[in-house]
């Protein structure tokens, strides 16, 4: 185990090395790889030859205590993130997806469609459970995650546009250990029986004009999963 979790340390110091942070300019707006979201994706101008666009499923989480857990314990936290992290990607590519960009804490990823992102949203807390449950509570990592599903502008490895934001604001009004998900995504996945939503209600969030239709996904607090961390899922969600 000791070296599992080194290897993912080196791992994720020269993901951390080379990758371009999440920042916010001086708006608010998201910004990733130096691009503003909302004031550069509106603008009617045509995109490089590079650049198309594409409907995906948005995935974007963090870690909600990650702070705190730093001021007790830098370097300890520092591993169990890199673990963290270890198990995000695992399970973002066995989704079909893909690690568009990670920052600190924050992954972002993208999938074909908004079941994958979903699913694979419930995977990672399912997976949490299991390493948080070797660690005593005041260790613990709790994740948050939001995912969307919407159009996205994609030029060569990287995604621009408004669904990013979106996802990322959706995982600000996930509880600890939740995921809160767009309507969109409900939309998608309506006669999916693996999901039943009920609306959380409008919700304002930060530089969307327009509130937003939330759900917030409870996983069943006595889930066990396997050893590969599957399972059948009870999903709820609460109402406004």
């Amino acid at each position: 185990m000791n070296s599992l979790i080194q290897n993912a340390v080196s791992f994720f110091e020269k993901s951390i090395a080379v990758s371009q942070p999440f920042a916010t300019s001086s708006r608010g707006d998201a910004i990733v790889s130096g691009y503003s979201f909302a004031s550069n994706v509106n603008r009617h101008e045509p995109l490089p030859e590079s650049c198309d666009r594409r409907r995906a499923g948005i995935f974007y989480a963090d870690i909600a205590n990650y702070s705190p857990l730093t001021e007790q314990d830098e370097e300890g936290a520092h591993r169990r993130l890199a673990e963290g992290m270890k198990i995000m990607k695992a399970y973002i590519t066995a989704s079909n997806g893909r690690v568009a960009h990670t920052a600190g804490d924050a992954i972002l990823a993208e999938f074909k469609d908004a079941d994958n992102a979903l699913q694979c949203a419930v995977n990672v807390q399912l997976a949490a459970r299991v390493l948080n449950a070797r660690l005593h509570v005041s260790q613990r990592l709790l994740f948050r995650i939001g995912v969307n599903f919407g159009e996205v502008i994609a030029d060569n490895a990287d995604i621009y546009g408004n669904a990013l934001n979106l996802a990322a604001r959706l995982e600000k009004l996930a509880d600890s250990e939740g995921i809160c998900v767009s309507d969109s995504v409900r939309s998608e996945l309506e006669d999916n029986s693996a999901f039943n939503f009920v609306a959380l209600g409008k919700q304002y969030v930060k530089n969307i004009n327009e509130p937003v239709q939330a759900f917030w996904i409870e996983i069943d607090a006595q889930q066990v999963v396997d050893a590969d961390f599957t399972g059948t899922v009870k999903v709820s969600v609460m109402a406004s």
